[in-house]
């Protein structure tokens, strides 16, 4: 008997079934009014690594999600790589349902922010 299981292809595929090692990410945006969205996502990977200038990661995304459309607008994202904690996967989870609104989503958040490290650099 095989021990692979069968999973339902969803629209939010990517953001219910985690595999390893694939890091689990969070993208924080700034939202429209201002308040911070986080949306988790795990097919980052690197793009521009050495020989460069600058780092660049690929993101897949959904256009209509909040995450794409913050970026789009403010052209601006951190990426937060979270610890490979069940309690931490599981708001990962929750976070990650399509539809909801950035209120509705991070009114119960559990992950704390704390001021990053460009914040003197580019205060928006």
């Amino acid at each position: 008997m095989s021990s692979f299981k069968d999973l339902r292809i969803v629209d939010n595929f990517y953001q219910t079934s985690a595999f390893f090692p694939m890091p689990t990410v969070l993208i924080s945006t700034i939202s429209d009014d201002g308040s911070t969205n986080l949306g988790p996502y795990s097919l980052v990977q690197p793009y521009y690594v050495a020989g460069k200038d600058y780092y660049a990661m690929l993101l897949n995304s959904r256009n209509t999600s909040n995450t794409a459309q913050n970026i789009l607008k403010r052209k601006k994202c951190a990426i937060n790589f979270i610890t490979d904690d069940k309690a931490y996967f599981k708001e990962a989870v929750r976070l990650g349902w399509p539809g909801d609104t950035t209120s509705e989503k991070m009114k119960d958040c559990k992950f704390t922010f704390e001021e990053g490290l460009r914040k003197e650099a580019d205060p928006t």
